[in-house]
């Protein structure tokens, strides 16, 4: 490939510099079978022990350093002190959204690549109870990966389902490094440094599309609303040699030619999408209505109508529309299928202006159940569970130890090992429980038979956020933390973890009831594995 980003790109679309929009790069990397979680890099980790805190009318603006550089962008009367207040840090995934260009699906809107999601899971050790802490931590996050660029992406392959997996590419110049980050809770403004080569190279419209992948990548995380640009540490709102000006702070305004008529945001290109799916976009089309329809993997329609965006007809608009799709038609292990969304054409009616995602679609048996893995004459679904163990930051070292044990063994489906863990006065059930040794055991052997999945469950949450629980001089270690305290007080980090696991039925359960009651795990200070029990 050519070191100059543009020279390939204006092979394939022969236009002038000032109308090419983005540098190519190659197809993503794919992998086998459903799409790998991505761990956070390790220069944002090592990072996170690297904040400052800072009062701000009201609000707080916390900083995150990017390596030697000077803090930015404090400025004004403003007193900055580290932050150096007791918090419980919780390891948390978060399914976020990276923005690379596409090439158009069908005929319509002229021009193009355009905008558009993919999916990447960033990990975190979230702060409990601060979600500014936490929103500052997954934009460093989202921000390593939209800077690696599509090269570094791990996207699914969509099997069985005649999608075209389009090319996607970045306007981004490689070698661009990240510095200082502020966030202003209050605001909802994020301040990001990045190194000169951000805006080397390029016309207009490749300065343009840099910019608009930053804005857009950064405010599809939950409080952001703006971002503020520094270039070497230099404020800026012009870039380029040929002044491309932002507002200050930049937003999604005036970006609207860099994307597709019709644009689906949530479920994001081969994104997970169990039922109810909630689908939302925008959209600037005739009378504003976007057409919508859902296709398992054999092309068979789960779902067909349209939804109105807020505005049309020379105006951009939001739709969204829910699609609660008959699980039962889809193999128990899930499958991919077809989201389209689209225009039909004033004049005869076909579809234009096509947005195409492949979506992973559950069956009965998933998330719920799945396909389980026989295991000493059982079928056991711990086999299931991801395939890593995220080390989070507090546990006492008996309790951390005993946790690993427990993770293994279930992942292995180990009984013997399992039952060899379990603590002292061990419960697993409310419902006057056998005390034998070997009852929890022959208790989650039954569910498995049964179709249930409880030691995937039980692997799954020890990689979810912890709490604690303080009761007659003992303290418990919990997960989820979600158990710890009312539903009402769940932060949204803490829901969004349970997310993969519930399904939006089940949190609206956990809601009406005012707190969580599914499957918990207790383990003592000491290390002593007390209870894997579910129910109110």
């Amino acid at each position: 490939m050519s070191r100059d980003p543009f020279e390939e790109m204006q092979k394939r679309n022969p236009v002038t510099s000032d109308e090419l929009p983005v540098a190519p790069m190659s197809v993503a990397e794919r992998i086998l079978g459903r799409k790998a979680g991505r761990t956070m890099p390790g220069w944002a980790l090592a990072a996170a022990a690297m904040f400052l805190v800072a009062a701000v009318g009201g609000g707080t603006l916390l900083w995150l350093g990017g390596g030697d550089a000077a803090p930015v962008g404090s400025g004004g009367d403003t007193t900055t002190t580290t932050l150096n207040t007791p918090v419980t840090t919780v390891p948390m995934r978060s399914q976020e959204s990276l923005y690379f260009f596409m090439d158009p699906q069908s005929e319509g809107r002229p021009g193009g690549p355009f905008l558009g999601p993919v999916p990447v899971t960033v990990e975190v050790e979230g702060h409990q109870g601060d979600d500014a802490v936490t929103t500052l931590l997954l934009v460093r996050g989202v921000m390593g990966y939209l800077l690696e660029g599509p090269d570094g992406l791990a996207l699914p392959v969509v099997e069985d389902v005649s999608i075209e997996v389009p090319e996607f590419t970045s306007a981004i110049p490689m070698g661009v490094s990240l510095g200082d980050t502020f966030f202003s809770d209050s605001t909802g403004v994020v301040e990001i440094g990045l190194s000169g080569d951000f805006v080397s190279g390029g016309g207009s419209a490749s300065m343009r599309g840099r910019i608009a992948q930053v804005v857009y990548t950064l405010t599809a995380i939950e409080g952001v609303e703006g971002v503020r640009f520094f270039i070497d540490d230099v404020p800026t709102t012009v870039f380029g040699g040929e002044g491309v000006i932002v507002d200050d702070p930049a937003t999604r305004d005036g970006f609207d030619d860099l994307l597709p008529a019709v644009m689906i945001e949530s479920p994001a290109w081969g994104a997970d999408a169990a039922s109810p799916m909630v689908v939302k976009g925008t959209a600037d089309v005739f009378e504003a209505t976007v057409s919508i329809e859902l296709r398992d993997a054999s092309g068979g329609v789960l779902f067909e109508g349209f939804t109105t965006a807020t505005c049309g007809t020379g105006c951009r608009g939001e739709w969204e529309i829910a699609i609660d799709y008959a699980t039962s038609t889809i193999s128990q292990a899930g499958e991919w299928g077809s989201l389209i969304a689209f225009e039909s054409s004033a004049e005869d009616g076909r579809p234009t202006n096509v947005r195409e995602h492949p979506v992973w679609l559950h069956g009965d048996a998933t998330p719920g159940s799945s396909t389980t893995t026989s295991i000493v004459g059982y079928e056991c679904s711990g086999a299931l569970a991801a395939d890593a163990l995220v080390e989070p930051v507090g546990l006492p070292e008996a309790v951390a130890r005993t946790r690993a044990e427990i993770w293994e063994a279930a992942r292995a489906c180990d009984w013997d090992k399992l039952q060899s863990l379990l603590g002292p006065d061990f419960s697993y059930s409310f419902g006057g429980q056998d005390d034998s040794i070997d009852a929890p055991i022959h208790h989650w052997q039954g569910l498995e038979d049964q179709g249930e999945d409880p030691i995937r469950f039980l692997a799954e949450l020890l990689n979810r956020p912890f709490g604690t629980i303080a009761s007659e001089g003992i303290t418990y270690y919990v997960w989820p933390s979600a158990h710890t305290r009312p539903w009402e007080d769940v932060t949204d980090a803490e829901r969004e973890a349970l997310r993969p696991l519930y399904d939006e039925q089940a949190l609206a359960d956990f809601k009406a009831f005012g707190a969580y009651f599914g499957y918990r795990v207790g383990i003592t200070d000491d290390g002593d594995w007390v209870y894997f029990i579910a129910g109110d």
